[in-house]
């Protein structure tokens, strides 16, 4: 005759309630929902709770008396999934292991600042965020057994409902909500903007018996100094003298990956923008912009005397005119 009482570890003085607790942790553990490779141990321990939760058959095997099917008359223990889902509520298709599987951490969202060259380059960063911990804390609602049980009726009729615990997802625990600090790795991609968001899954909020939320990353693209962005362009704004305009003069202009060496253009197309190929922004499908240089014209506020003479015989010849 089978040890009943070792398949769910528990002792012959054991109360109904730690009977039930066993049962309810064990066929958790080796349903074939979550553990393919226990069906057989769900068996059994099924028609072990199916004897030790009865009163009778329990008093009957405590004497020594008989077989599983000698203590149902015959007629044998029943489905073991059936016992299982009258355990968890009574209701046919319910299944705890659907129900915590929907349980699911709060996503979690942080700011990422980012330098205009860090956004050029992308780069990889450790950023600091604080996760709320599924710390295990007893359901006060069913005291850890994950059913909440309900008496209905009177003497001979009395019947106890049993039902799984909503505020825990029949898990028999709820989350603690603690906060721990965890510093996560993440990459940002070349050509990143503001307001672009990136989610890594799992790394949100936990939550006992269920899957964690998202970090989603929001990136925030500080402004440039000497830069603007346009789409995926680059543009660079210079002052230039209006002597420089004529003569022209090689200008030195400062690049994320380098100085650039260029010429200023001639004074009938100042106006419009000196492009450089190819040295903007790399968009997520490989393609890249260019770098526009604006040649902003600057006149002298204040001349000597000298510069006067000479701008007055400038103004003699007929290109001033």
């Amino acid at each position: 005759m089978k040890n009943y009482y070792e398949i769910l570890g528990v002792s012959k003085d054991s109360t109904a309630a730690d009977i039930k607790k066993a049962y309810r942790k064990l066929s958790l553990q080796y349903h074939p929902d979550k553990n393919p490779n226990g069906e057989e141990k769900f068996k059994e321990i099924s028609e072990a709770y199916s004897i030790l939760s009865n009163a009778d058959k329990k008093a009957q095997y405590d004497r020594g008396g008989s077989s599983f099917e000698d203590l149902f008359n015959g007629h044998g223990g029943g489905d073991p999934f059936d016992v299982f889902k009258q355990f968890f509520g009574g209701q046919a298709g319910h299944n705890p292991f659907q129900q915590r599987a929907t349980r699911r951490g709060g996503d979690l969202k942080v700011t990422l600042d980012l330098s205009l060259e860090e956004s050029y380059f992308g780069l990889e960063k450790e950023i600091s965020v604080n996760r709320r911990a599924s710390n295990n804390i007893q359901c006060p609602t069913c005291h850890g057994n994950g059913v909440v049980e309900q008496v209905m009726g009177m003497g001979p009729f009395k019947h106890v409902s049993r039902q799984g615990c909503n505020s825990c997802g029949t898990s028999g625990f709820m989350n603690g909500g603690n906060l721990k600090e965890e510093r996560i790795k993440f990459t940002a991609p070349q050509g990143i903007e503001t307001g672009q968001f990136m989610k890594m899954r799992g790394k949100g909020n936990e939550i006992f018996g269920g899957i964690p939320g998202d970090l989603i990353v929001v990136a925030q693209v500080r402004p440039h100094p000497l830069f603007k962005k346009m789409n995926r362009d680059l543009i660079y704004e210079i002052d230039i003298s209006f002597i420089d305009l004529i003569l022209g003069k090689s200008i030195i202009v400062p690049h994320f990956e380098g100085d650039i060496k260029v010429d200023s253009p001639t004074n009938h197309n100042y106006k419009n923008a000196l492009m450089i190929n190819q040295k903007g922004f790399k968009g997520p499908g490989g393609e890249i912009g260019d770098l526009y240089i604006h040649f902003n014209p600057k006149n002298p506020i204040v001349v000597n005397p000298e510069e006067k003479r000479l701008l007055q015989e400038l103004s003699k010849s007929e290109n001033f005119n």
